[in-house]
């Protein structure tokens, strides 16, 4: 793997807010705050308010090594937040404000200019509720030709424009990742079967993906390719907050699959990312690789 390979994530960046206190948030940017720590070299595309929650969010991610040029300044639209309340078991529901600056993206002169320059675009489902920004992502895909392509298919319900958007989406990703609920969802709206081994080499197979990926929170995760699949158990954890697991496992497995790792390695890797990161509160806690290895380790 060359270094210092440069990693987007397109979509929504806001504030996460439990228990009256505020995380940095949004499936993209906390993919690349893992990222950041991997040594690769992230950007962040979305847009924030001219308030003081979006000045503060980009001196969150400039303090964090990511790439903010290309975050934009909305003065009419507010700066997105999610209320996350967690049950006993550390899992979170989410409730995002609506008709916010991330709902209002447009591809603009430093999008065209850095895109090409993208050697992988992460991207998911949220953003995509507006078709304005929906527009401006798939535009940035279409802009960034040599880039692997990595859609979370962050869904949580089905119609009309959820359909749209899903189908855009697989024909233009390279590796799709699932959790159990997000598979149910899909295997519903594109009339899947039942089996979720049997609708990922599907998936696989009619979008020409190199990669379908499903998360099992506690037993692990399942890997699928044109050629192999993979099951790994994961990790035994007491989980704090599993808020953002999936955009570590996303971030783990994308740093895997560039350095060219089997499945297994994928796997365990992207499991053990996602595990060490739900004991911690908040979707993207600082951690280091010494922390990683040695307190999963003992977790084994």
């Amino acid at each position: 793997m060359s270094e210092r390979q440069k990693i987007a994530a397109v979509g929504e960046v806001l504030w996460d807010i439990i228990e009256d206190k505020k995380y940095l948030g949004g499936a993209p940017a906390n993919f690349l705050s893992h990222i950041a720590r991997l040594s690769l070299e992230p950007f962040l595309f979305s847009r924030v308010g001219g308030d003081k929650d979006g000045r503060t969010l980009v001196q969150e991610l400039k303090a964090r090594k990511i790439d903010a040029s290309g975050v934009q300044l909305d003065i009419f639209n507010p700066t997105a937040t999610v209320k996350i309340d967690l049950d006993e078991k550390g899992s979170p529901s989410y409730h995002c404000t609506r008709n916010v600056a991330f709902d209002d993206m447009r591809i603009d002169a430093k999008w065209e200019s850095l895109a090409p320059q993208m050697d992988v675009v992460f991207f998911g489902m949220l953003a995509q509720r507006s078709e304005t920004s929906r527009e401006a992502i798939h535009r940035f895909l279409g802009k960034a030709p040599k880039a692997l392509k990595v859609f979370d298919a962050n869904i949580g319900r089905w119609d009309e424009s959820s359909n749209r958007a899903v189908v855009q989406s697989l024909k233009a990703a390279d590796i799709v990742k699932l959790n159990r609920d997000e598979i149910a969802v899909l295997k519903q709206g594109l009339h899947g079967p039942e089996s979720n081994a049997e609708f990922l080499h599907g998936l696989v197979r009619d979008y020409k993906l190199k990669m379908a990926a499903l998360t099992l929170g506690e037993v692990g995760c399942y890997l699928v390719t044109p050629d192999e699949q993979e099951f790994d158990p994961g990790y035994y954890i007491a989980v704090v907050d599993a808020t953002g697991a999936g955009d570590a496992f996303a971030a783990g497995l994308t740093f895997k699959f560039l350095q060219g790792a089997g499945l297994k390695e994928i796997a365990d890797f992207a499991n053990r990312l996602a595990a060490f990161v739900s004991t911690r509160h908040g979707a993207a806690p600082e951690w280091t690789m010494e922390e990683l290895n040695q307190e999963m380790e003992l977790r084994l």
